[in-house]
């Protein structure tokens, strides 16, 4: 066999071999055991130093009327949350009750949080799937949310390297911009020039009828999004939901009397947020305090306040979802049995 033939061999068995595998429920169960054991190891990375006389010391000196205002800074940034969802899911014309969104994007949000893996997304489309006809539409809604979300990440990155100078940001900053840059192109050439491109290849009926119907209604309905007036709100409702997140993590600062400004609380909500994207075990507590107490370390900030640092920050911002979840569950199974 020539070299040629034999990379080509090569490639085409490892291919074979790596589609059976993600096929192999044994494979899945070793994936999630490996990633829940490296969420382990990182909780145990955050705790190795802790000294835990001065830990009850600093939750007993918590500054509670700080503590009060980041906790109603999380909730409003989940209400602008929900609110940027609406706008993109009554953009597609869609007919939905805020209780049904309400209860589809928070439950989405627990099992997001409860699981070592992000299925949130699917139960949010489960929500419509009494309606599949819109099922393509509500997947794109989610779609915008985090390529909005990757953009503000990208730019977290961008404002935070400005007064900080680490590798570990310009190299994150590096290929997130790469990353963001390219999916910004292919996004607009999409939008620019995908319904063209999508009645020529209409045009030779390679489809069913009943799928060519129901991606003409996909089309049709995405053209929104050449409007600017009609993306304004999205884009500008997703600076108004960063801008809360940031300053959850001040407000978190001064309860805890921490002397860090803007620059700190950037880092950490952009180091968070990155270590938090693999879900590597139900909670995300390993890699959340891990990354909260890595983004404090440029400042020189005592161990035994990063660590409680991480751990209300962690409190604040996983509860109230958690709650607004079983809120909506509760109602949903209150509505069934009056049925």
């Amino acid at each position: 066999m020539t070299e040629q033939g034999w990379s080509w061999f090569s490639l085409d068995r490892l291919g074979r071999i790596i589609k059976t595998m993600g096929n192999s429920p044994y494979f899945k169960r070793f994936l999630a055991i490996i990633k829940i054991l490296a969420g382990i190891s990182l909780l145990i990375l955050s705790i190795r130093e802790i000294h835990w006389d001065s830990l009850v010391k600093g939750i007993q000196s918590i500054d509670l009327s700080w503590l009060a205002l980041a906790i109603i800074s999380v909730l409003f940034g989940l209400g602008l949350k929900l609110w940027r969802w609406a706008v993109f899911i009554g953009n597609y014309q869609i007919h939905a009750s805020i209780g049904k969104l309400y209860r589809a994007y928070f439950m989405g949000q627990a099992v997001n949080i409860i699981l070592p893996f992000r299925s949130g997304e699917l139960v949010r489309m489960g929500y419509f799937a009494d309606e599949p006809r819109v099922l393509p539409e509500v997947a794109t809604t989610i779609v915008l949310e985090k390529y909005l979300d990757l953009l503000a990440l990208t730019l977290c990155g961008l404002l935070v390297s400005i007064n900080i100078s680490l590798d570990q940001v310009r190299y994150l900053r590096g290929w997130l911009l790469t990353l963001t840059s390219v999916l910004t192109v292919l996004l607009l050439a999409a939008i620019l020039f995908g319904p063209t491109v999508w009645r020529k290849i209409r045009s030779k009926k390679l489809l069913p009828l009943s799928m060519l119907e129901w991606l003409d209604r996909w089309v049709e309905a995405s053209l929104w999004l050449r409007s600017p007036r009609l993306m304004f709100p999205g884009i500008l409702l997703t600076i108004f939901i960063w801008g809360m997140m940031w300053l959850t993590n001040l407000l978190v600062f001064k309860s805890l009397g921490i002397p860090v400004g803007g620059t700190a609380a950037g880092l950490v909500l952009f180091f968070v947020y990155i270590g938090l994207l693999p879900a590597l075990m139900p909670g995300n507590i390993g890699p959340f305090y891990f990354f909260a107490q890595l983004a404090l370390m440029p400042f020189a900030i005592n161990y035994n306040q990063a660590f409680l640092f991480a751990v209300i920050l962690h409190a604040i911002v996983t509860v109230p979802p958690l709650v607004c979840g079983g809120i909506g569950l509760l109602v949903r199974s209150g509505q069934k049995v009056s049925q």
